[in-house]
């Protein structure tokens, strides 16, 4: 059985709008939400302490009550779902050294993943642990939705970018997979707790505002971010199109 020698918590920020997917929280996935099915992947966790849902519409509250989980209500304002996530450990008057934000439409981000990660955090010096996984198709590398990252010693991040990085000076644009190893970026982050209340002391970065991805904020800080491989196949759930993929899971 993993066990973190600090308290470990996961919170799941779960907010009712979404562009592309209204009340996206709430769409069926063979007979179960989806918040629900994120919830219940992430339970099987036996490194985490603790998982709550965050969020900022008394539907998705009342959904929760259906299968048990434990919930914080908080404002629908807030920008992110990192704001969500801070908002919500602040209503807990927890005391956890780790935080985890789980994504809210991961549903195939199952307990052991995430030990994986939090095992491989404990054992290095870093401010915050999240995933990432081999880029196998040039559609993924070319895609600008698609966050890579360039990695250097002991998993450590050089760099996220929503480019292809590095640039391969030397290789055909069609030659470079077999190369190098590219790899994406899974958006799950494990917060030490103060590399957590740092990100809200900080100010948005240049590179943050340039690439707008908010893990740069700290990266530019001099915080170091572990990352932990996968190859498991996650989908997350942005579109209609989305939800079918993933039932064929379940």
């Amino acid at each position: 059985m993993i066990k973190m020698k600090k308290r470990t918590i996961g919170i799941i920020p779960a907010r009712y709008a979404s562009t592309r997917l209204p009340g996206k929280p709430l769409v069926d996935i063979k007979g179960k939400s989806l918040i629900q099915r994120v919830y219940e992947a992430v339970s099987q966790s036996q490194a985490l302490d603790r998982i709550i849902i965050a969020t900022d519409d008394e539907r998705i509250a009342e959904e929760c009550k259906t299968f048990n989980a434990e919930f914080v209500m908080t404002p629908s304002e807030l920008p992110s779902g990192t704001d969500r996530v801070k908002f919500a450990y602040d209503e807990l008057n927890e005391n956890a050294e780790i935080i985890v934000n789980i994504q809210g439409d991961e549903p195939l981000l199952f307990g052991e993943i995430i030990d994986k990660m939090l095992a491989g955090f404990a054992e290095r010096n870093a401010d915050v642990a999240t995933l990432i996984k081999k880029i196998n198709s040039y559609d993924d590398l070319d895609d600008p939705s698609v966050v890579k990252v360039a990695l250097g010693t002991n998993n450590l991040a050089a760099y996220f970018s929503r480019t292809a990085i590095p640039y391969l000076r030397d290789i055909e644009k069609n030659q470079r997979l077999e190369a190098y190893d590219y790899f994406k970026h899974i958006g799950i982050y494990a917060y030490k707790l103060e590399a957590l209340e740092k990100f809200f002391k900080l100010p948005v970065s240049k590179l943050e505002s340039a690439e707008k991805l908010e893990q740069l904020r700290l990266l530019e800080s001099g915080a170091l971010y572990y990352c932990a491989e996968t190859d498991a196949e996650l989908i997350g759930v942005d579109t209609p199109e989305d939800v079918i993929k993933v039932a064929k899971f379940f």
